[in-house]
């Protein structure tokens, strides 16, 4: 398992010199003179930021710094490291209703399911020697039968990357078409079933959103390609576009505010594997505030619904899994997400035929989760209105659901550092 912890320090910072708001000259009227000075005046929002409204949607903009310990395992510390990350997320809009427009996801990190990039510390490299050291001799057998994947050993440097990159069009209310380089649609499931939240694929989506027409508040319809998974870079895949390894279909409903469900369907031939897989996800959310037990509750699960072989007659069989996920927020001082995970072992035929997959029980979905049974805690604490403290603990409790010749990297990991929410210290004046 994995134990890794993130430690970084916030500085607050003064705002009041950083924004300045433009006010129109006050009218020489004497009425609404008097007026102006019996009502309170209106919030003005900076012409600046008008403008920049009317072209980008900036949706998420922050920077993150973090010290991971990892235990795999065979109880070796696999990684002992210092990461960074940056995020940038958004739309540049052709018009002012946003009916047109360019979606980006820009980030660092080198692979699918990883956006944080290590600037202390090993890297993969050290991960590697770190692991083998405590191999049993099958282990390492198998695992220098096949070179590491390209791309492998690159962990490190501070290199951004556009993840995603798409034409978005609107032209009716509700209904909603994508090309290119797109995020996976998870619906009320999350990294932990599905794919990770860092990852990508290319192709296109449509998503109809009408639900007095259709019932379901979203249908959607996704075709694409989901690999290179050391290439995130969008342009350097770009002929993927031509390509299709992935297809999705994906209803969700909302009971107003306080309920959400959605199901899907995927079938999906994993780069270079010479299998095909077929899985159902369904997800349950609820506010449960009322309870004033827990603030929020998920239950999400998964199936496999096929069964195969990796080649050379080593068979998968079909499966299952979930995630109970439950948080609470302790009056805006201490935030607490946690829960289980029982994710099977090989849910790593998502990775398709890899050699560090199949001994390392490297997966697709979040790598806080990976693979087998583990319970997971995550705390967060508000240093101002753009920083927090977060971290994140986990532990699998159940080994005998893990193979014995798998030597799973992440058996224990811890996580604590801070974030930084750039667009709330740069882009917004906090409110009073």
């Amino acid at each position: 398992m994995t134990l890794s912890p993130v430690i970084g320090s916030a500085q607050q910072i003064e705002f009041d010199n950083l924004l300045v708001a433009s006010t129109p000259d006050a009218p020489s009227d004497s009425s609404a003179s008097s007026s102006a000075a019996t009502k309170p005046a209106a919030p003005v929002t900076p012409a600046w930021e008008g403008k920049l409204d009317r072209w980008l949607d900036l949706d998420t903009f922050n920077y993150g710094a973090r010290y991971r310990s990892v235990f795999d395992s065979d109880n070796a510390r696999s990684f002992s490291q210092g990461q960074q990350r940056l995020i940038a997320h958004g739309e540049f809009k052709f018009d002012q209703d946003g009916k047109y427009g360019i979606g980006f996801h820009l980030s660092s990190g080198r692979y699918f399911n990883w956006s944080y990039a290590d600037f202390i510390g090993g890297g993969q490299h050290q991960f590697i020697a770190n692991t083998e050291a405590k191999m049993s001799p099958y282990q390492i057998y198998v695992f220098t039968v096949l070179p590491a994947s390209p791309g492998f050993y690159q962990s490190g440097g501070g290199q951004l990357y556009l993840r995603q990159f798409f034409l978005t069009a609107t032209p009716i209310r509700g209904v909603e078409f994508q090309f290119g380089g797109l995020a996976i649609n998870h619906g009320v499931n999350t990294e932990a079933t599905s794919y990770d939240d860092d990852g990508y694929m290319s192709g296109e989506r449509l998503t109809i959103k009408r639900p007095r027409q259709l019932w379901l508040s979203e249908v959607s319809y996704t075709r694409g390609y989901v690999g290179d998974l050391y290439t995130p870079n969008f342009f350097a895949r770009g002929a993927r576009l031509s390509m299709s390894n992935y297809w999705q279909i994906l209803g969700r409903k909302d009971f107003g505010k306080k309920i959400a469900v959605s199901a899907d369907y995927t079938f999906t031939t994993p780069e270079g594997a010479p299998f095909s897989l077929k899985t159902t996800r369904e997800a349950i959310f609820l506010d449960a505030r009322k309870s004033k037990v827990f603030d929020t509750v998920r239950l999400e699960t998964y199936q496999r619904i096929n069964s195969g072989y990796y080649g050379a007659g080593i068979p998968f069989p079909n499966a299952k899994g979930y995630t109970l996920t439950v948080s609470r927020d302790f009056r805006k001082h201490l935030a607490l997400e946690g829960g289980i995970a029982d994710i099977d072992i090989n849910y790593i035929t998502n990775l398709g035929l890899n050699v560090q997959a199949l001994i390392l029980g490297l997966a697709l979905n979040g790598d806080q989760y990976g693979v087998g049974k583990r319970y997971f805690v995550r705390p967060s604490i508000p240093l101002n209105h753009f920083a927090a403290l977060t971290g994140s603990y986990s532990h699998v409790f159940d080994t005998s659901l893990v193979a014995s010749q798998v030597d799973l990297w992440n058996n224990q990991a811890l996580t604590a550092g801070v974030i930084f929410d750039l667009k709330k210290a740069f882009l917004k004046r906090p409110v009073k």
